[in-house]
């Protein structure tokens, strides 16, 4: 694992994950892993990769028919998966040096951008990380925020109470030119316990998506959104859509 001090060592600890827990709930996890699992089409057995797994609410739902690695740079986050009892294994690790032998897995998945938190440059080595260790034929998918909703609407705010009373207050900016979108998050406590800190996540457009992924070493297969996963003719993603998924593949 990658020793290197990051934000997101902050950022994706008690601050994220308390702010959201009411709103991943099991619904939702099961209507994205089937998403997952549609457009991967992952048969029984295969093994899958959870790049950034968190505490494991993908890996939980898809464990049930694929043999599924979870990998998180957060002790905590993993300790919690383990022990809420995912049929997953689950390993430490950084996607910046991910510790698996070339042609490991089936497929991959990264998901909430969890794979694009750096500068474009060690990105896309995170990309070829994720080649690596995909068997040739092997699938990747990447989701992320839309870049294309965001431009047309660069800042935002908003302000909502926990059920135990906390509250959340959050501060974005998309940065148009650059394809990043700041996000300074503040979580406090109804004792008055304060946790703060700012994600600084990239987002590529459909434009850019082609070019990553030959970078990479992959082939871009198809570009689609969470509503329009299930379905047998799929749409790119466009100005209203709600987020962006990237399918890719490795070569044979």
């Amino acid at each position: 694992m990658s020793d290197g001090s990051h934000w997101g060592d902050a950022y994706y600890g008690a601050l994220y994950l308390d702010s959201v827990a009411d709103l991943l709930t099991p619904r939702l996890s099961a209507l994205e892993a089937a998403a997952i699992r549609a457009l991967l089409r992952l048969a029984p057995g295969e093994s899958v990769l959870d790049l950034a797994c968190g505490h494991g609410r993908h890996a939980r739902v898809l464990a049930g028919g694929a043999r599924v690695v979870g990998l998180d740079r957060s002790g905590a986050y993993l300790r919690r998966a383990a022990g809420e009892g995912a049929p997953a294994a689950f390993v430490r690790g950084d996607v910046r040096a991910l510790p698996f032998r070339a042609a490991s897995f089936d497929a991959a998945y990264s998901w909430y951008a969890s794979l694009f938190m750096f500068d474009d440059a060690q990105n896309e080595a995170c990309l070829s990380g994720a080649a690596r260790v995909l068997r040739p034929g092997g699938r990747l998918l990447v989701h992320h925020a839309n870049p294309l909703r965001l431009a047309r609407e660069p800042d935002a705010s908003a302000r909502r109470a926990l059920p135990d009373g906390s509250a959340v207050e959050e501060e974005s900016h998309y940065d148009v030119a650059r394809g990043v979108d700041r996000c300074a998050r503040t979580l406090v406590r109804p004792g008055g316990d304060r946790l703060a800190g700012t994600a600084e996540l990239r987002y590529y457009m459909p434009t850019e998506w082609g070019p990553l992924a030959r970078r990479a070493g992959l082939r871009l297969v198809e570009l689609t959104t969470t509503p329009d996963a299930g379905r047998a003719s799929r749409r790119e993603p466009g100005p209203d859509s709600p987020d962006l998924i990237a399918l890719l593949e490795k070569p044979k």
